[in-house]
């Protein structure tokens, strides 16, 4: 029944995590049958021949490197007239100017169809067809005072004409970065392919972002409800990495008189921020694993820096963000060691492996966007960390989900230990009516041979049944002794805040032999110890007494005129302490052995209290109790506990 409950836990916490797996799958199916292919088309010194391209069965990527004018913005009239000056060396990198023209000659078929595609340049570009403007974003200039900066993804409509040739001129102008004016990343194709790569692409942006976006409400909601502040950071790492994606936060999100330069400073902000969220989220998982002031002084390098994107010119933003990221890898290093100390010292389960893994595919795609970004127009604009984002919530989702099986699990082994120390209470009250009923008896004895004695004393008389008097209140007194012995046994297994100590194993194994030896005694049974030097353990002494004397007792009951053994080991287990207690006698039967541990089952009339005490005094010690042998031969039981320097 508890097998049951915990399954359905288990389903009730995993079918979300389905439902948004399933989707993504879907989604990703979706992705995949929209997708058009892309083909690679170079561009040779400003010249592009087309003639023998299929347009109609794809989307091509052009590359390579068009004319260019640098410091000089020419119009189509200017290279009609034969006023444009020469183009630049190859060698000559368009970052070097602050301004200038590119300049593209497409050959293909004639009076054919084609779109142009793609982000406009970086920061305000101005585009000729054919000697018409086609697009403008922001507004180009020569110098910084007429200069707008703005961005923009373009969709130029081309038309070959009679003769099959396409001029494209790009004019721009930067004044923002310190890098820009190269040719971005364009495609060509047919309007009907464009339209579907371009929806493709804006599907796949906008489903992860505004994902990210769902995500970042929920962990706030969780921040709020739960009051646990632990749930702002991914909460913050959600809103980061969805409105890294240019696409989705410029061209999507922000209106379109939106300020640039204040696009670009939260641009920049957000990726320089987006390390910081990752290692926060690290953080706060391992809190107690680390120190604070590590923390604080990585905050203030950050707020430092948030300080400087605000107020410094905007072409020395990049240096800063990128400043950041190298001064985040001293805490990131900071933090994997004390992680990994931490997991030295408690042992990591599979919920711990999949929050571990999480995060290394979080790191994975930032650090794949660190390092092509700049590189790669699609990570540039893009990004890559929003789909680790994705991942790392998926793994810890699921690691939370097991968590939660965990603690069902523990829920119903609590209720099911309230349920037997419930059961014991009752049989607590039952020993203690009958143990109370049966010290009366003795007392009595005792107190009337006592008196009687006493009298032929005072008389000073001797009678020949005064020394059966006194024998009489000697084997009364023993018997009221073992009841209280077993009393005292009984409340030592019921003691319920234990005080943990050193615990010298000859002591031990001394006292218990004193006590056992009369016990045994009985019997016609010895007591036997067996141990050379060991290692002392860590436990509570009389709790240990009470074990040993629990299984002496039972031992002693199936052995008559043989010997109980007593024996330790420290070498059996690197880090724990054996004890053993054996006996010489017939065994316990078959279809006893599956109840032994159970809770007041006993087959020889005992109260069925001896056995169970027993294990959770080991439990309590963090040990284990088991049979190890059993049959004609005689019995054997063994128990671990820790030694003192593995207490931790």
């Amino acid at each position: 029944m508890q097998a049951d409950r915990v399954r359905r836990a288990l389903l009730q916490g995993l079918r979300p995590i389905a439902v948004v797996a399933l989707c993504i799958l879907l989604l990703e199916g979706g992705f995949t049958l929209r997708t058009v292919s892309v083909e690679q088309l170079t561009v040779q010194k400003g010249l592009l021949d087309a003639r023998a391209v299929d347009f109609s069965g794809g989307v091509y990527q052009m590359s390579g490197r068009w004319e260019l004018y640098p410091h000089v913005l020419y119009t189509p009239e200017d290279f009609a007239a034969g006023r444009a000056g020469e183009a630049a060396e190859e060698d000559f990198a368009p970052s070097d100017s602050t301004c200038g023209t590119h300049r593209l000659l497409l050959l293909t078929e004639p009076n054919q169809y084609l779109t142009l595609c793609g982000f406009s340049l970086d920061y305000a570009t101005c585009v000729f067809v054919n000697g018409r403007q086609e697009a403008a974003f922001g507004q180009v200039s020569p110098q910084a005072e007429g200069f707008v900066p703005r961005i923009g993804y373009m969709t130029i409509p081309l038309f070959s004409g009679p003769d099959g040739r396409v001029e494209i001129l790009i004019q721009y102008s930067n004044y923002v970065h310190r890098e820009g004016g190269d040719i971005p990343v364009l495609y060509l194709s047919t309007p009907q392919n464009i339209e579907e790569f371009k929806a493709s692409n804006d599907l796949a942006s906008l489903t992860l972002s505004g994902g990210l976006l769902v995500l970042g409400l929920y962990f706030l909601l969780s921040a709020v409800v739960r009051g646990k502040i632990y749930f702002l950071c991914p909460m913050f790492c959600c809103l980061l990495m969805a409105l890294r994606d240019q696409n989705f936060f410029v061209i999507h999100l922000l209106p379109p008189d939106a300020s640039w330069y204040m696009a670009y400073r939260t641009l920049i902000l957000i990726v320089l921020l987006m390390p910081v969220s990752v290692l926060l989220m690290l953080k706060c998982q391992y809190a107690r694993a680390t120190r604070q002031w590590p923390l604080y002084l990585y905050l203030a390098v950050v707020a430092v820096a948030c300080l400087l994107v605000c107020v410094l010119p905007t072409r020395d933003l990049v240096r800063v963000s990128t400043a950041v990221y190298y001064l985040s890898l001293p805490y990131l290093a900071y933090l994997v060691v004390e992680t990994a100390f931490y997991y030295r010292r408690h042992r990591p389960g599979m919920a711990d492996f999949l929050v571990l893994a999480g995060f290394a595919l979080l790191l994975a795609g930032l650090t794949y966007e660190a390092l092509w970004t700049g590189r790669s127009a699609e990570v540039t604009r893009y990004g890559t960390a929003g789909g680790g984002m994705l991942g790392f919530v998926l793994l810890n989702a699921t690691a939370m989900n097991l968590q939660i099986q965990r603690q069902e699990t523990e829920l119903i082994r609590s209720r099911e230990r309230s349920e037997m120390l419930e059961k014991m209470n009752r049989l607590n009250m039952d020993f203690l009516r009958k143990v109370t009923h049966e010290l009366k008896t003795p007392l009595t004895v005792i107190s009337g041979y006592a008196q009687l004695t006493e009298i032929q004393l005072k008389d000073d008389t001797y009678r020949e049944e005064t020394p059966a008097n006194l024998q009489t209140i000697r084997r009364e007194a023993q018997r009221l002794a073992n009841m209280v012995t077993r009393l005292m046994e009984y409340s030592y297994g019921q003691n319920q805040d234990p005080r943990f100590e050193r615990v010298q194993v000859a002591q031990l194994l001394k006292s218990v032999r004193a006590i056992a030896a009369p016990l045994c005694a009985r019997n016609g049974n010895a007591v036997q110890v067996t141990a050379g030097p060991c290692a002392d353990a860590h436990g509570n002494f009389e709790m240990l007494l009470q074990i040993f004397l629990n299984l002496v007792i039972n031992a002693t009951r199936s052995t008559e005129n043989g010997v109980i053994t007593l024996s330790v080991s420290d070498t059996e287990r690197k880090r724990q302490v054996v004890f053993r207690v054996a006996d010489t006698g017939a065994g316990i039967p078959p279809e006893v052995l599956p109840h032994i541990f159970e809770q007041g089952y006993s087959a020889s009339g005992s109260s069925g209290l001896g056995l169970p005490i027993c294990r959770e005094a080991v439990e309590a010690h963090g040990g284990e109790i088991w049979l190890e042998r059993t049959g004609p031969e005689g019995t054997e039981f063994a128990f671990a506990i820790w030694k003192e320097e593995e207490n931790g």
